[in-house]
Formats: C-alpha cells, sequence, structure tokens
C-alpha cells in the first residue's frame, strides 16, 4: 500500500437496526455466531486524516506524537509501571484535564489471536460506553461531583508491528453521528474474566458517517479518541472499528495494537 494513499473503500461492520420488540443485545454470555446474523458489511469510504487537522471536542479523535520507553508490550508489569505514568503524562497535556487515571488497557494480537491466546483486532463499528457509564462511575469518584464537574474517558491506540498496515483502525467522525442509528449493548466480563458489565454502544449504518484512519501508524504516534464524556448532551461517541485495507499485502506482518482506557477529571 503507498504511502500516499488518502481514501479507500472497505468493509465495516455495523449492527442490523433492531426490530420492534427486539430485545437488548448482549455480548459476553454466550458465544458468539461466527456466522454475526445480526450484523452487516457495507462498503464504505475511509479517508486518510493526515492531512485533516481534527480536534478531541469536535471530531471525537486526534493523532499525538509519543515516544515511549516501552519495548514489550506484551509485558504486562511494564506495561503497568512504566506505559501507565507515560500515558497519564501524556492525557494531562492533551485533554487539560486536572486528574487523570488509567482504567484499563487491551494488548491485542492477530496472529495469537488464532490460538486463541489474546483478543485481535475488533471488526465491528461500537462505541466503549453510552452515558450509563455515569452510574458505574459515581461510587468510584467520592467527594467529585459528578453534575457540576466534567468527567471524560479516552482510548489512546498504538500499534507496534513492524510494517504498520493490517488491520488498521478507523474512527467515525463524531459530528456526523446522531442518537438514531445508536444501539445500546450489554456488555459482560468486561475486561475478560470476572470481569463487570458496562453498556457499550452498536450503530446501524448510515450514509452521513464519516469515516477516517492513519495509514502506517509508527509505534511514536497515539490515535486518540473520546468515548465518554458526561457534559456532552446529545451524546455523539467516537465511533471505530478495525477494518480489513484491501490493499495490505499478504506478506505483511499482522497486526499488533495496545490500546489504554483512562478517565479524566477537569477542576
Amino acid at each position: 500500500m503507498s504511502d500516499q494513499t488518502t481514501e479507500i473503500t472497505a468493509e465495516l461492520f455495523y449492527r442490523n437496526a433492531l426490530d420492534l420488540g427486539e430485545a437488548k443485545p448482549a455480548f459476553g454470555l454466550d458465544d458468539p455466531d461466527p456466522d454475526r446474523p445480526d450484523h452487516q458489511g457495507f462498503d464504505v469510504t475511509i479517508r486518510s486524516a493526515r492531512e485533516n487537522p481534527t480536534s478531541l471536542e469536535y471530531e471525537g479523535f486526534k493523532l499525538v506524537n509519543h515516544a515511549t520507553s516501552v519495548e514489550d508490550f506484551f509485558d504486562e508489569q511494564d506495561v503497568q509501571n512504566r506505559y501507565y505514568p507515560e500515558v497519564k503524562e501524556l492525557v494531562l497535556k492533551e485533554s487539560g484535564a486536572a486528574f487523570v487515571q488509567v482504567l484499563s488497557h487491551i494488548t491485542r494480537s492477530e496472529a495469537e489471536a488464532q490460538t486463541g491466546q489474546r483478543l485481535g483486532a475488533h471488526r465491528l463499528v461500537h462505541n466503549d460506553f453510552t452515558p450509563k457509564l455515569k452510574q458505574t462511575l459515581e461510587p468510584l469518584l467520592g467527594e467529585y461531583d459528578l453534575e457540576k464537574g466534567r468527567v471524560c474517558v479516552f482510548n489512546l491506540w498504538r500499534r507496534f508491528d513492524p510494517d504498520a498496515v493490517h488491520a488498521p483502525l478507523a474512527v467515525c467522525d463524531a459530528s456526523s453521528v446522531s442518537q438514531e442509528e445508536l444501539i445500546p449493548t450489554d456488555l459482560h466480563n468486561y475486561g475478560g474474566g470476572e470481569g463487570f458489565q458496562v453498556e457499550i454502544y452498536q450503530s446501524s449504518h448510515r450514509q452521513k458517517h464519516r469515516w477516517f484512519y492513519y495509514p502506517k501508524m509508527q509505534k511514536d504516534e497515539i490515535l486518540m479518541f473520546k468515548t465518554y464524556d458526561s457534559t456532552m448532551s446529545p451524546f455523539r461517541p467516537t465511533l471505530h472499528s478495525a477494518f480489513d485495507d484491501p490493499e495490505c499485502p499478504e506478506t505483511v506482518s499482522l497486526r499488533e495494537s495496545i490500546e489504554v482506557r483512562v478517565m479524566c477529571l477537569y477542576a
């Protein structure tokens, strides 16, 4: 794939709109059907955002340069001891928040996903949270007044495989998203193991959605995008999904990536 690619056409998988009376969707209780009967693939235009400056407040995402001292992102202890502080420092600078707390991280490997050892790229259009996250956060915030203050959650996504072209991440301009297509979905065992339940958004397809990606992201680049904002009304999430680039050569390294979810409190 050429570095000069400015837009491509690729398939993204959306949730079918719910039928009248259809039960609320849920993930994590049963093994997923590999045929994904509740989802449908749509060919969409995904543009390079490298030529289009974006912001966390309007489009909901931006690319930031960030060097890291971590050499092995599969070393969980090193990630927590060294990467978490690096990410916190970055988010304090980029968000303008008064307080930053890392919530969790996921390290993904397409190769290890083939043997069930690790999660691979997630190829469904979704957002990590809905406004109901407030109910989950409230007991954790102590004396912080959610009604007067502001809480945001950001996802910081970095890939570190050598070729940096397999299974890129697409993000949707939040200003092109509306409530009509969003589908609240229960996600059980969030974080794996005995994880807790959260509500996420899936989305049905809309032609108006404007999709972007950053071709050939390098290890010293992070895609930062907003997944929750307690002051946003109406709530317009940054939908995102991995996708398969039809121009990707078969011989490249498979995608390896790490995503860190960070909570921000504003004074």
